[in-house]
């Protein structure tokens, strides 16, 4: 099973919190939570796509973001064979 943190900074709220989250999702990595992350940029918004090593991790992630003005969520990516 693969985790993952969605989160997405509208618009309004990206020249604000943008450093924030990027030194959240630097901390995660350097604790060994994040995998590794990846960004995209579109009509102002910012998103970010988190891998983490474990449900638990996700959610410590998504806990340090909760107070902040956007939008995250935890995924479940299930594998097949």
């Amino acid at each position: 099973m693969i985790y993952g943190v969605l989160l997405s900074i509208p618009e309004k709220f990206v020249t604000k919190y943008e450093d924030e989250v990027r030194k959240t999702i630097g901390y995660g990595i350097a604790r060994g939570d994040v995998i590794s992350f990846t960004e995209a940029r579109y009509r102002g918004d910012v998103a970010f796509v988190m891998l983490t090593r474990s449900n638990r991790a996700a959610e410590r992630v998504v806990s340090e973001l909760k107070e902040l003005p956007i939008n995250v969520k935890v995924i479940e990516i299930e594998g097949g064979s």
